[in-house]
């Protein structure tokens, strides 16, 4: 078996990081419940600088994390050869119903089946990736 070449960090733009998060479907968010840290697999997509996710109106992600520092993580990797991104978002999860109006979300959609009619809006505080990339 073959050793993959060695390889080495390089950090994000923050341009590369939103250019990185409009590539992918699939996304896993954090935040702090009432009994500690929860974290899940969402759906998103990407318009403008905001993430949008789409889910039901009985989600744990509705019922807790409303207004609340959260934390958003997407990434790409090969583990074959030891190489791929990684991008977190940091920032504030506001619910947003059909009614609400304003910006039109981007279409999402969902690997669950049923419906989702609510919107978790993450406005971004802080947006930083990192590239694992073949050593030179």
């Amino acid at each position: 078996m073959t050793t993959p070449t060695s390889t080495e960090l390089r950090d994000l733009t923050t341009r590369e990081c939103w250019d990185l998060l409009a590539t992918r479907t699939l996304g896993r968010i954090a935040w702090t419940a009432a009994d500690g840290p929860v974290v899940l697999p969402v759906n998103y997509g990407v318009a403008g600088e905001t993430l949008w996710i789409r889910t039901s109106a009985y989600a744990a992600l509705v019922r807790e994390a409303d207004q609340s520092p959260v934390a958003v993580e997407v990434d790409l990797v090969d583990e074959t050869t030891r190489t791929g991104w990684s991008v977190l978002v940091r920032g504030t999860a506001h619910v947003r119903f059909p009614s609400d109006g304003g910006a039109t979300p981007p279409d999402v959609e969902t690997w669950p089946a049923g419906p989702r009619p609510l919107w978790v809006v993450v406005d971004p505080r802080e947006v930083t990736g990192r590239r694992l990339v073949p050593r030179d």
